[in-house]
């Protein structure tokens, strides 16, 4: 029997997240290699907007070669969009439409869009309309890569348990009263959704709970219902993903314009397209006009760059880590990566009213929009922007020092929003021990160790110590940390040489000046061994 794209999917979603790792240990290539972009990846320039007016821009005295459109390997065949300049001449086109019997696809008027077939361009010339022309491209929920190293995917440590248990809950309110668009595969029904008030829209036929609506129903899940973050959060589910986990970007579009006219405060799109899109840039950029906070997933290729949405800039993106809160190894790579949240493992609803292990930035995506939605909600709701920047002022160093681009801007943490009030906490953490991934095997290079202040108090007089194999440790006293800030020691060591078995042991922790006053003393080590590759 042949299996569904979708069923492929989630068995190796569930396979992944069920992989369990070390703890306190993790072992890291010494060079990050990115999987390779496919030629449709490399090459998405070829066919792009620009070639799409410059041909409708050509003269129109008799009726065109259709057979001249050359469309992009991941557009959508025998389509177009036409997007106007004022609302008279899109409304006078599609009245030439009308008079000439042919109905257009579809039409998004907030945005003077509208969708024709092929065949249109031969009745009314788009170019004496002032149109400007774009393809409609393939839109599809993100794949784990298949080229990654499965053992190191052993390695990661999966959450497997619910968003609901690894946030501990809502933040400030329970969603109450907001909102959030979820455009995805639609939502089957299941016990967690009970008490959910739920708006649906179906964008390309099937039903919102037909077939391959569980990659939706997990991420909804984790935004609301008894095991969501913010469990009364209101949902709006736009199905604009079929049973394939395909969709196009001009229903993803066109949901965005919906969600922002329903009244939509947060928009979740755990989605992607390598290829811009005049209209899906058109339909982001009325959402962020209108202050809707829009959340996206990184992706999962592996690659230097992520899809769109996730990579315009009034769209908040979110990679992956596990349960170590350790680069899950999947995600792509950008330093406008805002947020880093968990992505491996997660306890989902699944079809049968049963649960599933969930993993990808599918599933990191939701964690961000659920959080918002309960910090949009309650007596002590805040205003969008500011729910936004509380959010980043929170967020736990990693990787290498400051915003990189496998960890974004940092990694979401609860405990840390639920006592930003708190007066007095002291939470000195190692946040990380980081090799340059293009460090030379057999040459001294730095070791990169950072602190940070996790506490809403003064952290003064502490000590880091850091260990190089068997070496006697190097120790700093460091500066004077306020909450929130770190602080970065460099130690220089040999890497092993290019294929040696021989593995590079580091190992450091903090000490507070009052240790017994540490609120987390579990964060305060961390061991890594890096293994040069083979």
């Amino acid at each position: 029997m042949k299996l569904s794209r979708t069923l492929w999917t989630f068995m190796a979603l569930a396979l992944l997240g069920g992989l369990i790792g070390y703890y306190l240990s993790s072992m890291r290539p010494l060079a990050f290699s990115t999987v390779s972009e496919p030629e449709a990846v490399k090459s998405v320039e070829n066919g792009s907007s620009e070639d799409a007016r410059e041909f409708l821009a050509q003269p129109w005295n008799e009726a065109p070669q259709l057979a001249a459109v050359d469309y992009p390997s991941a557009a959508i065949q025998g389509e177009l969009l036409l997007r106007f300049g004022s609302r008279e001449d899109y409304f006078t086109y599609l009245q030439a439409l009308a008079a000439a019997g042919i109905a257009p696809l579809g039409q998004i008027d907030s945005l003077l869009t509208v969708r024709i077939p092929e065949p249109a361009l031969a009745v009314a010339k788009p170019g004496d309309f002032g149109a400007e022309a774009d393809y409609s491209y393939q839109v599809e929920s993100p794949l784990p890569p298949v080229q990654i190293d499965p053992e190191a995917l052993a390695r990661l440590t999966a959450f497997a348990t619910s968003a609901r248990m690894i946030t501990g809950g809502p933040l400030a309110g329970s969603g109450q009263g907001v909102l959030v668009a979820v455009l995805d595969s639609g939502i089957q029904a299941h016990p967690q959704f009970d008490e959910v008030s739920m708006q649906q829209l179906d964008l390309v036929g099937g039903g919102v709970g037909g077939d391959g609506a569980a990659h939706g129903t997990a991420v909804a899940s984790i935004i609301a219902g008894y095991e969501g973050i913010a469990p009364d959060t209101e949902l709006f589910v736009v199905r604009v993903l079929d049973d394939q986990g395909l969709g196009n970007s001009y229903h993803v579009a066109q949901g965005i314009v919906e969600a922002v006219d329903r009244g939509a405060q947060v928009i979740n799109l755990s989605l992607g397209v390598y290829q811009d899109s005049t209209v899906l840039r058109a339909a982001v950029q009325y959402a962020h006009a209108s202050g809707v906070l829009m959340v996206a997933a990184a992706g999962n290729d592996g690659y230097g760059r992520m899809p769109y949405p996730a990579a315009y800039s009034e769209v908040l993106s979110v990679t992956a880590v596990d349960a170590q809160g350790q680069y899950a190894l999947f995600p792509n790579q950008s330093d406008a990566i805002d947020f880093a949240a968990p992505g491996v493992g997660v306890l989902t609803a699944q079809e049968d009213e049963g649960t599933m292990l969930f993993s990808g930035t599918s599933a990191a995506a939701p964690f961000v929009t659920g959080t918002l939605a309960s910090l949009l909600s309650g007596e002590a709701a805040l205003p969008a922007q500011q729910a936004v920047e509380l959010l980043q002022s929170y967020l736990n160093d990693q990787g290498a020092p400051g915003v990189d681009p496998v960890y974004g801007a940092g990694v979401l943490d609860w405990d840390r929003l639920r006592e930003r009030t708190t007066a007095g906490i002291v939470d000195a953490a190692l946040a990380d021990i980081y090799l340059d991934p293009r460090a030379l095997p057999g040459t001294n290079m730095p070791i990169e160790v950072t602190v940070q202040n996790r506490g809403t108090a003064w952290m003064n007089g502490a000590e880091l110590e850091v260990f190089i194999g068997e070496a006697e440790p190097v120790s700093y006293i460091l500066n004077a940390l306020g909450p929130g800030q770190t602080t970065t020691r460099k130690v220089f060591t040999l890497i092993p040489a290019k294929g040696s078995d021989e593995l590079l042991s580091l190992a450091a922790r903090v000490l507070p000046a009052s240790p017994n006053a540490d609120v987390r003393p579990k964060n305060n080590l961390k061991v890594v061994r890096f293994r040069p590759l083979q």
